[in-house]
């Protein structure tokens, strides 16, 4: 018997951008799937990303409250927790550069590029399944800070907005942190390589203490920090508007501004770079 065989016929980019939107939701969902069942098999990836910022959210709730005085009407608990969810989130975030860093090291990237798929699909799976892990987490981190002892003062809208703003500025610092991913390709490397940009903006920012209490030559910086932007969003959301002017020095419409433009910025800026460094492969 005379078996013919005939050579597989990979699609052209050309065909993979004309994919109906139907079919790219599609692959992006079974990527992102795929993201999620890799997670619940890693109990220990789970325990100990939720354990860690838990303990920053109690050391730095008990260690400072003793020593920073921010005046009568606030605590210094409330001031921080609102900090300490938003950098839970973007050293969170940094786990999704390193996942990609092993798809690479392990060639799965490569078996995806020539799959009859989107080419976008792995990276906004990737994307979408990483902000529902931080969505989750931020859930859990904002019931901690409640048993703690800490106190929404805006009411229940302004409890949702808050963690809005913690999982759109996760998702944002997961597109940086997924190019960096991709051009770094070294799993070990890809964490201090993020690490390093981020840690200076967490210290620089209006954190864990008012940006006018920065040495002077820092508050400049601080102003436009990205993370700033995303701590006084946070920060206004839970605790209100006047609380926000009188320890931030900025209104809540401000920062809600300032934290879109940041948000806008780095999503488009990074997602179209990591594109761009996956099609290079």
């Amino acid at each position: 018997m005379t078996t013919l065989s005939q050579p597989i016929a990979f699609p052209t980019a050309e065909e993979r951008a004309a994919l109906p939107p139907r079919r790219v939701l599609g692959d992006i969902t079974i990527l992102a799937q795929r993201n999620l069942r890799r997670l619940l098999r890693n109990t220990g990836l789970i325990v100990f990303s939720t354990i860690q910022p838990l303990m920053q959210l109690i050391l730095f709730a008990y260690v400072f409250t003793s020593v920073v005085d921010l005046g009568e009407g606030i605590s210094y608990k409330d001031f921080v927790v609102p900090a300490v969810l938003v950098q839970s989130m973007t050293f969170s975030a940094m786990g999704s550069g390193v996942g990609i860093a092993y798809d690479l090291q392990s060639g799965m990237i490569d078996r995806f590029r020539v799959l009859p798929i989107a080419r976008s699909a792995f990276l906004v799976g990737r994307i979408v399944s990483d902000s529902l892990r931080l969505g989750l987490q931020s859930i859990l981190l904002v019931a901690a800070s409640l048993a703690i002892g800490f106190h929404f003062q805006n009411g229940f809208v302004g409890a949702v907005g808050m963690i809005v703003v913690l999982v759109l500025f996760g998702m944002a610092l997961t597109a940086f942190s997924a190019w960096i991913g991709l051009a770094v390709g070294d799993p070990e490397s890809v964490q201090p390589a993020v690490f390093i940009p981020v840690l200076p903006l967490v210290f620089t920012s209006s954190a864990f203490a008012p940006v006018s209490r920065l040495p002077e030559w820092m508050q400049p910086v601080a102003y436009v920090n990205p993370i700033t932007a995303a701590i006084d969003a946070a920060r206004g959301l839970a605790l209100g508007n006047d609380t926000l002017e009188r320890v931030s020095d900025v209104s809540l419409t401000t920062s809600l501004l300032q934290f879109a433009a940041w948000w806008v910025a780095i999503v488009v800026v990074f997602t179209w770079l990591a594109v761009r460094r996956y099609r290079r492969g």
